[in-house]
């Protein structure tokens, strides 16, 4: 869950610099640099001799591409939620129950039910 809103804050932070960079007009003084987007390069680019521009770009199709895929991973956990919930709908109430108590880790008070192995009779002398 940590994870989730550090990587969510992360990418509102990036969302938010690519687009004043990409859409507010330029409202600095000339003196000033603009304003440079960081980022990491692939392996082995620094080694190509990129030009600062080339470097930007590359760090733009990060940022655009990041955003992209956060939401991927959003609409993926919502298919996940969505595929749970309907798997236990299947689930008989004692069943689910029972799911509920093996992912707590609660015990419960009745002994467990299995229903797929015939009962065997102890055998004889």
């Amino acid at each position: 869950m940590v994870r989730l809103r550090v990587a969510t804050a992360a990418l509102l932070v990036a969302l938010l610099g690519a687009g004043w960079l990409q859409g507010q007009p330029d409202e600095k003084k000339n003196d000033e640099k603009p304003t440079r987007l960081r980022g990491t390069l692939p392996a082995f680019y620094k080694k190509l001799g990129l030009r600062d521009d080339q470097v930007q770009e590359i760090y733009r199709i990060q940022t655009k591409n990041r955003a992209k895929a956060e939401d991927l991973r959003r609409q993926l956990k919502e298919l996940r939620d969505k595929e749970r919930a309907a798997t236990e709908k299947v689930l008989t109430p004692e069943q689910l129950k029972r799911l509920r108590e093996l992912r707590t880790g609660e015990k419960s008070t009745s002994p467990p039910v299995d229903k797929g192995k015939p009962i065997e009779k102890p055998k004889g002398p």
